[in-house]
């Protein structure tokens, strides 16, 4: 993780080796590691130049440790030392990822088989949190803004020959039926148009575009500006698709596009697609928080850092019982650790409307009439609070849980979701951890593609090839 930091925090490089040596630390104080000094130099100098002796002397030991004890096979340390992305990837089904995010998509097709090839995202900590959950080396990622790739297209061009699918989800401000100016000449939409223009240079073999339902209010004008801007005769295959048809305890309905020049029939690829949501259990809310530890509220307003047994901890190693659902999205492994369970702060009287309201009840219940705040305008604020039902598919998990959580209520404890129970509800794996503040973790989760949804499109897609 030191070249990551390096490339992308070179100012504050010193600040976050810091953080990184104490995160190294705890998982060898779980482990029961001991720290072995040396006096060998064991990380490169170009890092070493940047750093404090005092700081250079911690990571330098933890480096050596970690080898030294023979751990750099293990599950979670490996992925701090520069060896774990030593490799360029080595596949014949590669893909490359544009607004990748966090790497729900992605993730869900490497478990279907397929290997990145090239990775895209403006958002620097949801870069980190992609780079260190895999081992693509650090020169097939472009943290930055996809106009700069248009700009500059040897960036990627050289990383993508021989990729069979694009993936990516631009954001796109005009997909309401009551907007009549073109998507690609309303200048709110570049970024949809800058990724017509990869698709363009790149060709592959099948797309994949995802957004919200909408989407499909201008679909024909997507298709035909696909086909303008690639040259290319691809046959389209539209999607409208809800998370909680496909096996994933989430209400979660988005729309997904999908582009190949491979003679792969668009009827065929959407029946065999809807045909699976019949085999699926139908899985809610608390078979994803099953196992979990209990927490509560974070006492502390001004510490988001804050970690206790009381409100949790970034890293916990805690094995946990497993039911189906959890077997299911981390492909029947237990790591033996918890990585992002820890809850917010929430002022007193939001504690108490927590504990007060029903599961299913929002902010109009009697209930807490008498701790509302606006009540004149009660009718407003109905979604303010809510409180999730352990018996019914989640409702969908939104970036703005970055905000708080009060319409995302625990069941049964008196606290807003936990980004680890977030991304249980995305399916994402036990075992991804994510980077950055714990604002960031939700708005990573909160952004991601379901990861079991994106994995059953790409297991289609495969067939194909098979």
């Amino acid at each position: 993780m030191l070249e990551f930091y390096y490339a992308f925090y070179r100012g504050e490089f010193e600040k976050k080796i810091k953080e990184l040596s104490l995160e190294i630390n705890r998982i060898l104080e779980l482990e029961g590691v001991s720290i072995v000094a040396t006096d060998q130099q064991v990380i490169e100098e170009e890092h070493r130049s940047l750093l404090k002796q005092d700081t250079y002397r911690q990571i330098n030991n933890l480096f050596y440790t970690i080898r030294a004890q023979n751990l750099s096979d293990h599950f979670l340390l490996k992925k701090y030392l520069p060896e774990f992305r030593q490799h360029p990837p080595g596949s014949s089904f590669l893909f490359a990822d544009f607004f990748a995010g966090a790497g729900g998509l992605s993730q869900g097709l490497i478990q279907a088989g397929f290997t990145p090839a090239f990775v895209n995202d403006s958002e620097i900590d949801a870069v980190e949190t992609y780079y260190f959950n895999h081992s693509l080396p650090l020169d097939y990622f472009f943290a930055g803004d996809i106009r700069d790739l248009i700009k500059n297209p040897s960036l990627f061009l050289p990383y993508v020959k021989n990729i069979r699918v694009v993936t990516g989800g631009p954001p796109c401000q005009g997909f309401s039926m009551a907007n009549r100016q073109r998507l690609k000449d309303d200048p709110r939409n570049e970024l949809y148009k800058d990724f017509l223009i990869v698709l363009g240079h790149i060709r592959p073999d099948f797309f994949i575009m995802e957004n919200v339902p909408g989407m499909k209010n201008k679909v024909l004008e997507i298709e035909k500006d696909i086909q303008e801007y690639t040259d290319t005769d691809y046959q389209f295959t539209e999607l409208r698709l809800n998370a909680k048809d496909f096996g994933i305890p989430q209400n979660r309905q988005r729309y997904f596009l999908i582009g190949n020049k491979v003679g792969f029939g668009s009827l065929r690829l959407e029946l065999n697609i809807k045909m699976q949501a019949s085999g699926f259990p139908r899985y809610v809310l608390k078979d994803a928080l099953h196992g979990l530890p209990a927490v509560k509220v974070n006492p502390h307003k001004l510490k988001l850092s804050y970690e206790s047994d009381e409100n949790g901890f970034m890293i916990r190693k805690q094995e946990t019982s497993a039911n189906s659902f959890i077997s299911e999205i981390n492909s029947g492994k237990a790591s033996g650790y918890i990585f992002n369970h820890k809850s917010r702060y929430n002022q007193p009287r939001d504690v108490e409307i927590f504990s007060k309201l029903k599961e299913g009840a929002d902010s109009l219940d009697p209930a807490i009439a008498s701790l509302m705040p606006y009540q004149s305008r009660n009718t407003v604020f109905k979604d303010k609070y809510f409180r999730l039902d352990r018996e019914k598919v989640c409702k969908t998990i939104t970036a703005h849980m970055r905000h708080d959580c009060n319409s995302y209520i625990h069941p049964i404890q008196a606290r807003g979701l936990t980004p680890r129970e977030a991304a249980r509800i995305q399916t994402f794996p036990d075992d991804y951890f994510f980077r950055g503040s714990p604002n960031d973790w939700y708005q990573q989760i909160g952004n991601a593609v379901p990861v079991k949804l994106a994995e059953i499109l790409a297991c289609e897609i495969k067939r194909f090839y098979e």
